[in-house]
């Protein structure tokens, strides 16, 4: 794996110090950092030179950033601050946002494989809480996965909350124009394989999100070792899975 762009102790915009590396994507770094009051942060880090034209406004905005700027909800991850820097004469952006002190729906089930009933539908309610206020602002999420659900576990209740909105698109957005590649495609609806974004696709990922946390394999799963070099084939062979029956278990 390449060297992370920030090191430890490294200061953005004088304000904002790296704690630690968490994660790297394919044009954007996450890392843990504190700003001047000492309080924990998330900071992302665009590298202007990997984004896709898609992913800008018209007037050449982060896209990701511009959306976050508008909204405000407990089931959503909150923006904080945002800017530009220069790091070795390369452009970036970057992106703060609250610290959320817990673990992701995926590191959860990866110690427990599933949740009990009445614990996943509790969840699932939180996250149509988050997606039916991003609905109202004409915002389709787009990513709904264990991946990218954490658990904010600095309370007595756990609290859901909606991160990472890299494929968020406003509702008016060309659908044409949509990167669909990185989804995760057992949860993606059937129409989002053909670039169609809607407030119904979103209510898909959710259902295999519940289907996921009740069985402890998402719906229509098949093993993807052996098509890792063909997408194509992939998407073919989960789509003709969805042309069968929805097996459930008796647990259930």
């Amino acid at each position: 794996m390449s060297k992370s762009v920030l090191s430890k102790g490294q200061t953005i915009d004088n304000e904002y110090s790296v704690s630690f590396f968490l994660k790297k994507g394919s044009y954007a770094e996450t890392y843990r950092a504190q700003n001047e009051a000492i309080a924990t942060k998330f900071l992302k880090l665009f590298d202007f030179a990997k984004l896709h034209r898609t992913q800008f406004t018209e007037s050449g905005e982060i896209l990701e950033i511009e959306m976050l700027k508008q909204i405000k909800h407990p089931n959503l991850v909150k923006y904080n601050d945002s800017g530009n820097a220069i790091i070795d004469s390369h452009k970036y952006a970057y992106l703060v946002l609250d610290f959320v002190s817990g673990e992701t729906l995926a590191d959860r089930m990866k110690r427990e494989n599933t949740l009990n009933p009445y614990e996943a539908k509790s969840i699932i309610l939180s996250v149509l809480n988050g997606l039916n206020y991003l609905h109202n602002k004409q915002i389709i999420h787009n990513d709904i996965t264990n991946q990218n659900i954490m658990l904010d576990l600095s309370g007595k209740i756990a609290i859901p909350k909606i991160i990472d909105f890299g494929y968020a698109r406003f509702l008016q957005q060309s659908n044409k124009d949509f990167l669909k590649d990185g989804l995760n495609l057992f949860y993606t609806a059937t129409e989002t394989f053909n670039k169609v974004f809607s407030a119904q696709s979103d209510i898909y990922s959710v259902g295999a999100l519940y289907f996921h946390l009740l069985t402890g394999l998402p719906p229509y799963f098949v093993e993807i070792s052996k098509y890792k070099s063909d997408k194509i084939q992939l998407e073919e062979v989960i789509l003709d899975e969805r042309k069968k029956p929805l097996k459930f278990s008796d647990k259930i």
